[in-house]
Formats: C-alpha cells, sequence, structure tokens
C-alpha cells in the first residue's frame, strides 16, 4: 500500500524505524558525494522557506520502500533519504531552541526511535546523538564538527565509521546553509501542511532484510554459511593445527576429531537450539565461533582492540574467509572451542552446567545469548565469558564445582562492577584474567596474599575482592556473611562501602590486609552486620517503595549531609538506575573510595537501632535536622520535589540560583527550588480568599518560573507573580498589568511597600518568607475591600 507521509508521521505510525544490518553505510554526507548533497539540502532549504499556501509544495521525495520486522519499519530503499532528514529534524530543533520538544518525538526510553543497526558504533552514536542538547546555540557554534566530537559520549574509535563521518560532514553542511534561518523546525513537523513528504510503499508480510534478499541474489541453493565453514576449517585444521590436544581428542588428530564430533554429538547438542523454520543450526554455530574468537584474542596484541570492535559490528557476517583472513582461527580459538561444546554436551541433559548454581553466572542465559545475539553481548558479559572459558580450558583433571564457583564470583564481580567504555578497556581485563591463569583454582589465597594485585579492572573492586578474600580466610561465618551482602540484587557484589564504613580503607589495601588478623576480623562482625542490615533495608526500600519508606530514607539521609553527586553541569537526587551517573550505584562507588558519601552514609546508619524501629528513627532524623543548608531545608519540607524530573536533576547556577529540571537541561522546562516549594502551602493559604494558585515553569533561562496568584476582582481579573530576583535569596512580587490596578488597590499595594519599577511593575522585593506573608496578607486585604 502507498501513501504520502513525512518523516515525522513515520515515527509516530510504526514506533521505531531500523536501518537493517545489510544495508550499507550512510554515504549522503561523504565529501566525494557533495554534488548530490548540496543539491539535497538546497531543496530541502527552499521547500521549508516557501509559504504554506505556495502551490508548488510539498517537495515529494519519491518513494521509501520497506517492511515491519521485529516490530520496526525496515527500509530496503530510501535509507539515505530518511538518515538525512532524521539529521535535520536534530539540527533545526537546535537553531529553534526545541531540541526537548524533538526528543520527546523521537526518543522513548533513552533510545532513538530512528536506529542504525548495520554496526554497534553507528547503533550508538544515533543513540547517543538523538538524546544530545548542545549547550550553546547554534548561532554561536562555529565548528559543529568540533563541538560533537567533543563530548564525553563520543568515542575517538567512531571516526573510523563511515556512517557516523559521514552524518558529521553532512551535519557540518547543514550548518552553513540552516544556521542563519529561524522558524523552519516548525514548518518541518508541520502536519496539516506539510513542507517535505515521499511516497511509503510499505510492503507487509514481506520480509524485505531476508527473502527478498536472498530472491534477489541467489542462484539454485547456496551452501550456508556454516556448511562452507566447516568445510574448510576442517582442512585448516588438517594443515595448520596437526598438533591436537590428546586428552582433549583421545589421540585422534583434530581434525578428524572436530569432523566427527560436528555430524554426532555436536549435532545433536546444537538439535534444541536450532531454527524452527529451516530445522538448521547454522547461525547458532556461526554466533557460537563468533563469540568464542572474542573472548580468546591475544590481549597483549595491538590489533585486539580493533578485532573487538569488528566482531561486535553486526555490519560483517560471519563466514570463513573473514575468520581466516584476520587470523582469528588460531590455536587458542580451536582449544577454546573445543573444550566448550565437549564440557556442554557431556551430560544427559540439554545443557551441562558446572558451577553449583547461577549466583555468579547463569550458563545456560548466557549460551542463550552467545547463540542468538553475540553482537549485543556487553562488554560485562565478554569479560565474564572470557573468564568463564579461561577456567573450562586451563583446568586441570575434573572440573572441581567448588572451585570454579569461587573465580566466577570474583570475575562477575570484578567484571560487573567495572565501567567499559570501548573495546581497549576490555582488552585489559582480558589481559588481567589471563595473569590470572596459574591461580584459578585457589583465588581467594592467591587474592589475599601480597602478591594478589589484579590489573585490567577498576582498582576500587580489586582492593574490595582482595578485602574480602582475606575475610573469607578467617572462617568465623564471614564467607555466609559476605555472601548475603553481594546477593543484593542492586548491590551486584561491590560492597565496598560496607567495609569503608566498618573502617576497612580499600585505598590502602596493603596496609589493611596486613593489619586484618583474626581478632580484629572478630571485631568486624558487629558492625557490619548492622551496616549490612540498613543498607538491604535502605536499598530494598528505594527499589520496592519507592514513595513510601525508600522516600523516608532518602530524606533522611540528605537531612545528615549534602550527598549529591556532580552529573555534568548538574546535581542528581539520584534515582534507582543502575548503570547511569543519577543512579544510587554511583553514590556507593563514592563511598566506597573513601568519598563524602560514606561519612554521611554511616553517620545515618549510625543514628539507627534495628530493623523494627528504623521508620521512627528515620522520621527523628528528619524532624531533629537543624542548622542546614535552606535548599536542604526546603526539600525536605516538600516531598513533591523528588517527583519533579525524571533524572531528578538540580542545576546550581553560578549566581545562587536553584533550579529542579524536567530533564537534564535549563532550556527545557525547569522550576526555581523555593518557589515551588512554597507553591504548595501557599495554594491551600490563598484558597479561602478566593485566589487560584498556579506554578508556571520556564523554558529557558531568560524566563524565569515562579507562582501566579489570579483573582477576579469587580468583574476583572488580576494576577501576581512571585519569582526569583537576584540569587540567591532576592525575590520579588509584582503586578504586572498595572493598568488593573485602579486607585483603591493601588493604594493598597503601596500600604504594604509595592512600588512602581522602572519596567512599570508594582513590585515588592525581600526575602521569600517575607514576601509569603506579604503575600498572604494581600489577600487577605483585597478580600476584605471586596
Amino acid at each position: 500500500m502507498t501513501s504520502r507521509t513525512t518523516f515525522g508521521k513515520l515515527i509516530e505510525r510504526h514506533g521505531r524505524v531500523e536501518i537493517p544490518v545489510i544495508q550499507r553505510d550512510y554515504a549522503q554526507g561523504r565529501a566525494d558525494q557533495h554534488i548530490v548533497r548540496d543539491d539535497f539540502l538546497k531543496s530541502l532549504h527552499d521547500a521549508l522557506r516557501l509559504p504554506k499556501e505556495d502551490p508548488t509544495l510539498p517537495l515529494d521525495l519519491d518513494f521509501v520502500y520497506g517492511s515491519i520486522v521485529n516490530g520496526s519499519f525496515q527500509p530496503l530503499d530510501g535509507q539515505q533519504r530518511l538518515t538525512t532528514l532524521f539529521l535535520l529534524h536534530w539540527y533545526l530543533a537546535w537553531v529553534d531552541g526545541c531540541s526537548e520538544d524533538l526528543r520527546t518525538r523521537i526518543v522513548t526510553s533513552g533510545r532513538s526511535r530512528f536506529s542504525y543497526e548495520v554496526r554497534p558504533s553507528s547503533r550508538d552514536f544515533i543513540n547517543a546523538f538523538a538524546n544530545y542538547i548542545p549547550d550553546i546555540s547554534a548561532g554561536e557554534c562555529e565548528d559543529i564538527a568540533g563541538m560533537i566530537t567533543d563530548q564525553p559520549w563520543y568515542f575517538r574509535s567512531w571516526r573510523f565509521d563511515s556512517t557516523i563521518r559521514a552524518a558529521i560532514s553532512m551535519l557540518d553542511r547543514m550548518h552553513e546553509v540552516f544556521r542563519k534561518t529561524s522558524g523552519l523546525y516548525a514548518r518541518l513537523i508541520d502536519e496539516t501542511a506539510p513542507a517535505i513528504t515521499f511516497q511509503l510503499l510499505d510492503l507487509e508480510q514481506f520480509d524485505l532484510s531476508d527473502d527478498l534478499y536472498i530472491k534477489m541474489n541467489a542462484r539454485g541453493k547456496p551452501l550456508t554459511p556454516f556448511e562452507t565453514f566447516k568445510a574448510r576449517f576442517e582442512r585448516h585444521l588438517e594443515n595448520q593445527l596437526k598438533d591436537a590436544p590428546p586428552d582433549l581428542c583421545n589421540g585422534t588428530p583434530l581434525a578428524d576429531f572436530f569432523s566427527h564430533r560436528i555430524d554426532t554429538r555436536w549435532s545433536d547438542f546444537f538439535w534444541p537450539f536450532r531454527d524452527k523454520k529451516t530445522a538448521t543450526f547454522d547461525d547458532a554455530m556461526m554466533n557460537l565461533l563468533r563469540a568464542v574468537i572474542m573472548v580468546t584474542r591475544d590481549p597483549e596484541a595491538a590489533a585486539t582492540s580493533l578485532d573487538l570492535a569488528d566482531l561486535r559490528s553486526m555490519a560483517r557476517a560471519s563466514s570463513y574467509t573473514w575468520f581466516h583472513d584476520r587470523g582469528w582461527l588460531d590455536q587458542k580459538m580451536v582449544l577454546a572451542l573445543i573444550t566448550l561444546l565437549e564440557l556442554w554436551s557431556a551430560g544427559p541433559e540439554t545443557f551441562c552446567c558446572y558451577l553449583p548454581d547461577t549466583r555468579h553466572l547463569d550458563e545456560q542465559a548466557l549460551f542463550h545469548d552467545i547463540l542468538t545475539k553475540p553482537t549485543t553481548l556487553t562488554f560485562q558479559q565478554l569479560a565474564q565469558l572470557a573468564g568463564y572459558a579461561q577456567f573450562l580450558v586451563h583446568s586441570p583433571g575434573e572440573i572441581d564445582s567448588n572451585a570454579f564457583d569461587a573465580w566466577m564470583r570474583v570475575v562477575s564481580n570484578l567484571a560487573t562492577n567495572t565501567d567499559y567504555n570501548r573495546p581497549e578497556d576490555l582488552r585489559r581485563s582480558f589481559a588481567g584474567l589471563r595473569d590470572l591463569t596459574p591461580w584459578m583454582n585457589d583465588i581467594l589465597n592467591h587474592l589475599a596474599s601480597s602478591d594478589g594485585d589484579v590489573r585490567g579492572f577498576s582498582r576500587e573492586q580489586v582492593a574490595e575482592e582482595r578485602i574480602k578474600a582475606h575475610l573469607i580466610g578467617f572462617g568465623d561465618g564471614w564467607p555466609e556473611r559476605l555472601d548475603r551482602a553481594e546477593r543484593h540484587t542492586y548491590f551486584r557484589g561491590q560492597i565496598g562501602f560496607l567495609l569503608r564504613c566498618c573502617g576497612l580503607k580499600l585505598d590502602e589495601v596493603d596496609a589493611e590486609l596486613e593489619r586484618l588478623d583474626t581478632a580484629t576480623a572478630s571485631e568486624l562482625v558487629e558492625p557490619f552486620e548492622h551496616y549490612l542490615a540498613c543498607a538491604s533495608q535502605m536499598f530494598g526500600d528505594l527499589v520496592k517503595h519507592p514513595k513510601g519508606s525508600g522516600l523516608l530514607w532518602e530524606r533522611a539521609l540528605l537531612a545528615v549531609g549534602d550527598f549529591l553527586p556532580n552529573v555534568g553541569r548538574n546535581r542528581s537526587l539520584l534515582t534507582t538506575s543502575y548503570d547511569e551517573a543519577w543512579g544510587w550505584k554511583r553514590l556507593l562507588r563514592n563511598a566506597a573510595a573513601g568519598g563524602r558519601a560514606s561519612q554521611i552514609l554511616k553517620a545515618l546508619w549510625d543514628q539507627l537501632e534495628d530493623p523494627g524501629s528504623y521508620a521512627a528513627d528515620l522520621g527523628g532524623v528528619i524532624e531533629s535536622a537543624s542548622e542546614i543548608d535552606p535548599w536542604r531545608e526546603a526539600i525536605l519540607a516538600t516531598p513533591s520535589v523528588y517527583d519533579y524530573g525524571t533524572y531528578r536533576m538540580m542545576r546550581f547556577s553560578d549566581d545562587g540560583g536553584i533550579y529542579l529540571l524536567r530533564k537534564t537541561q535549563m532550556n527545557g522546562r525547569h522550576a526555581e527550588l523555593f518557589t515551588y516549594c512554597l507553591f504548595e502551602t501557599l495554594a491551600s493559604e490563598l484558597k479561602p480568599y478566593g485566589f487560584s494558585v498556579e506554578y508556571y515553569e520556564a523554558t529557558s533561562t531568560d524566563d524565569e518560573p515562579g507562582i501566579c496568584f489570579t483573582r477576579d476582582l469587580s468583574g476583572s481579573e488580576i494576577t501576581f507573580y512571585l519569582t526569583l530576583y537576584e540569587a540567591p535569596k532576592k525575590y520579588q512580587l509584582y503586578l504586572e498589568d498595572i493598568n488593573k490596578a485602579d486607585g483603591s488597590i493601588r493604594e493598597r499595594l503601596e500600604e504594604l511597600g509595592f512600588e512602581e519599577d522602572e519596567d512599570g511593575f508594582l513590585t515588592k522585593i525581600g526575602g521569600i518568607n517575607k514576601l509569603r506573608a506579604k503575600v498572604v496578607g494581600l489577600a487577605k486585604s483585597l478580600n476584605e475591600g471586596d
């Protein structure tokens, strides 16, 4: 079915537009495409500048072909035009100060609704770019490419991605063409009189990214990728890898062993994981090969980071030629592949597990992800898989499940609580794991020793693991005690903040290991149990009861001290998000490192006695708070502040103003803290006097948010405003329309100290509490005279 539509309607109709893996890179922005690019931009510019009633409108961009695949619209033809329209929407929204509006249209749950799945770097760039709102206006920006590549979310490795390079080049050219325009964003999203449209050919019930692609290219029935791989890989094993591991292959040549197993035992093993439509497990096997290659790269090789980036990209299909030409089918990879397949297929069950439970790694869940989506495995998962495979490959004899469990506990804790931003970070973790190979079966004793340092992971987490290993060695309930703490779903193995509260210094780990003996460990039992009980209850409540007991914990902690971390130019009251900079997890990491957060948490928990009295104790902490910052006092008195913004962001301006942000920017909706906190109370106080009270938010730094009070007087509506006048303590109460102030009203206002300012407003300036009293007095006065 064909219909004329716009980019915005396409997004709205299908929810998500996805450039599929089989498509090529974005090319319209390339330097060698400058003629096509410039002509296209000129056409878009001219169409947007024409009046709505112009008979030549809309500019029609011809056909866009596509279909719905996995819930997303995937274009077969039209990718280049759609990508340029996406970039143009972002750019014009920025020019006209409407970036927040655009984000509400094209971003959901933090992800762009227009996506590139050609390679992970393209996908990640589009997601970050869609959420990005520059701190400066378009008119102030001299170098848009420099501005984007200088952002903390932009990775240097992205400069090798041709789609990203072309997108930034297109934005540079857009900046030259559109930077001095205004109002074109509204024209671009105008659905009633659109300036730019295209013909959408929506081919339903037809998988264009698969069926049509094969029909257009196949001649007869070609070999599947795995069939091709298998035939060539067996010859590779014969010619290149003649020294088969004798224990693994029982003396059989490696090529013969592989050929026999893949047609018998391993084939039976993979059968439950086959594609139900094709009755083959080819894709699953190729995905496993790809994952094993990723975790067996040489961590010291200069090419490993690039190898990891390429292997995580969906742009390149797995094939023997690719794997072989890159040198990835080495002995280390072959040994890991055969070992894993032998062990996983060794039992009568579908998948043979070797860990006693799923606490530290869910083997079957990870295996499922490997078979179905290897390119989306996170860096943390890849580090865990590398440690998992390393133990199974290098462990002598039968697998000791207890030693394996201890090893995976450490590996998972280290991987889960290390920040990974690029393949180079993962490469360093691979190196750290390789260094630990000799001590895999006795990892705790090694960590507790003077030589137990580990490279390639978070330094704080390494220190934590070494101290915990030392405590476990003392027995006395410490293994079970630490296990209880690590099992908390929010902590995920990271409990350094509890150790810090007990007086252990993770930044002086070697000294602490030397100091800790049986006696000192015994003295730590009672405080650790207390802090664990407090932390478990607190973070359990934060996650499960955020509006009730969780909020009580938050307010009590704020009553004790200012714990708000910096998030860019903002500060945050924190959410229970695990991976974001504004999550409580970041506070716990700060506490583990000995930051101010550890002092505040400890100070609060030291005031609590037992779980049964936590609610009363927390209420007492809040009620007894004194001599605290005015902004903290205001928030404590107004719990609704915690519900104001998505990310609970606050902006402390250079001049002392404090603002609550709906999102993350001051050019989005925001409120001034003290007027917002006053709003609810004032609304109830003024209601008996006939005033309707509303809070109005600002959407730019040129406007000041505040409270407006409206009342009907003698058939005429009169409105007063209360806003910040001069940060941090001067506020103004004013009547904007002075013409509505008849003689008697003006006289009453002047009696209350109002004066006419240079803008012609009747204004009273003072502290917010004094102005509050003036507002109530004004309401009473007007009510009496009405």
